[in-house]
C-alpha cells in the first residue's frame, strides 16, 4: 500500500471517530475539538490502516448514524432542550448504533427489543433507566419518520416500560433543622435554604446570577426545562442567608453560587450535590441521602399537607404540565385526604 493510500484512510478513520464523538458529546468546543483532532493525527501517523469491505461498510453505516444523530441534536437544541438532555440523547444513541451496528435506516424492533433485552439482563439498567432510554429513542426514531428519513418507526411496538411505585421520600422537620445546622459556611446555608424553600431544580440553581434575584420582592428568576423563564419566591430564612452569602464574597463572578476555592468557579450539579454529601455526613443522621430533588418533594409534600392545591403546588416546582405533579404526588394527597377522612367524618 502507498503512502497517500494510508494517508487517505487514517484521515477517514479519524474523520469517523470524531463524528462519533460530536454525537456522543455535542457541547464540545472548538478548542477542544482541534486538540482531538492531532492526538488522532499524531497517533494514527504511527499505524498502517488497513480496510476490508466489511470494515468498511459498517463504518460508513456508523458515520452515516453519526451524521443523523448530529442532526437529530441540532433540531432539539433548536427545541431548547438543555445540554444534559442533549447529552442523554446522544449517549443513548451512540450506545445503541455501536451495539447494533447497523445504519439507523435499517435498525428494526427486533434489534431494538434484543438490545434493551440484553441491557437489562445484563443488569446495566433499572426500570426507570429503561424507560428514560425508551424515551430517547422513541424522540430520535419519532424524528426521524417527520423528516421523512425512515418510512416506517421501529419504536411504534416498543411497550411502555412499566415502573414500581416508590414511596417519594422526603426530609422531616427534625432532619431538616440538623442538615442546616451542620452547615459550616454562609454558601452553604444559602444554598440548602434556597433549595428547600424555592422548590427549584439543582440545573435552575446552578445556572442563576446574582442579578437573578430580587430581594425587594422576594423573588428569583430562573429558566427551567426548555429554556422556559419562571419566577421563585425567597422564604425570609433564604432570603437572609442569601443576603449574607452575597455580603461575605470577594470575588467578581456573577454567578450566585461559586466553589469556595479559587478561582471561584460557577457551582455545577455535581458541586451541588457533593456539597449536600458532605453536608448530610456532617449531620450525623446515619440513614439521610441527602441530593438536590429531595427537597423539591419535601416543599411539595408541605404545601400539600398545608393545604394547597395540586394547581399551585405544579405552578411552584415548575412543571409544564399538571399531570406531572399528579403522577408524582397523588399518592401524597389520598394520603391527606385519608387523614382529612379520618379526622372529621369519623362519628
Amino acid at each position: 500500500m502507498n503512502s497517500e493510500e494510508n494517508i487517505k484512510q487514517r484521515e477517514n478513520l479519524q474523520d469517523t471517530i470524531v463524528d462519533q464523538l460530536l454525537a456522543t458529546n455535542p457541547t464540545l468546543t472548538t478548542r477542544q475539538l482541534e486538540d482531538l483532532k492531532h492526538t488522532l493525527n499524531y497517533t494514527l501517523s504511527r499505524y498502517s490502516v488497513v480496510e476490508d469491505e466489511q470494515t468498511t461498510s459498517l463504518l460508513e453505516a456508523q458515520t452515516e448514524n453519526a451524521r443523523v444523530l448530529r442532526m437529530f441534536i441540532d433540531a432539539k437544541r433548536v427545541e431548547g432542550r438543555s445540554d444534559s438532555t442533549l447529552y442523554n440523547y446522544a449517549k443513548e444513541m451512540s450506545k445503541i448504533f455501536l451495539a447494533i451496528n447497523k445504519s439507523y435506516k435499517y435498525i428494526t424492533t427486533k434489534d431494538i427489543r434484543e438490545y434493551m433485552s440484553w441491557r437489562k439482563d445484563t443488569g446495566q439498567l433499572k426500570p426507570a433507566s429503561m424507560a428514560n432510554m425508551r424515551q430517547y429513542l422513541m424522540s430520535f426514531y419519532k424524528w426521524c419518520f417527520r423528516e421523512e428519513l425512515i418510512t416506517r418507526n421501529p419504536m411504534d411496538r416498543i411497550g411502555v416500560i412499566k415502573l414500581d411505585q416508590h414511596v417519594i421520600q422526603v426530609l422531616s422537620d427534625e432532619e431538616q433543622e440538623i442538615i442546616r445546622c451542620a452547615c459550616t459556611s454562609e454558601r452553604d446555608k444559602a444554598l440548602v435554604d434556597l433549595l428547600a424553600g424555592s422548590g427549584m431544580r439543582v440545573s435552575e440553581l446552578c445556572g442563576l446570577n446574582r442579578e437573578d434575584v430580587n430581594f425587594q420582592e422576594g423573588t428569583v428568576k430562573v429558566f427551567g426545562k426548555g429554556s422556559k423563564e419562571r419566577i421563585c419566591y425567597l422564604t425570609a430564612r433564604s432570603k437572609v442567608h442569601l443576603k449574607w452569602y452575597l455580603e461575605s464574597r470577594t470575588d467578581n463572578n456573577p454567578a450566585l453560587f461559586v466553589s469556595e476555592r479559587l478561582p471561584h468557579e460557577r457551582m455545577t450539579r455535581t458541586g451541588v450535590e457533593y456539597v449536600l454529601r458532605q453536608i448530610a455526613k456532617k449531620s450525623k443522621i446515619p440513614t439521610i441521602r441527602l441530593y438536590p430533588h429531595k427537597y423539591r418533594s419535601t416543599l411539595a409534600s408541605t404545601m400539600l399537607n398545608k393545604g394547597a392545591d395540586i394547581d399551585t403546588i405544579s405552578h411552584v416546582l415548575g412543571h409544564a404540565n399538571i399531570a406531572t405533579t399528579v403522577q408524582h404526588y397523588a399518592k401524597m394527597e389520598n394520603e391527606k385526604l385519608k387523614y382529612e377522612h379520618k379526622k372529621y367524618a369519623n362519628q
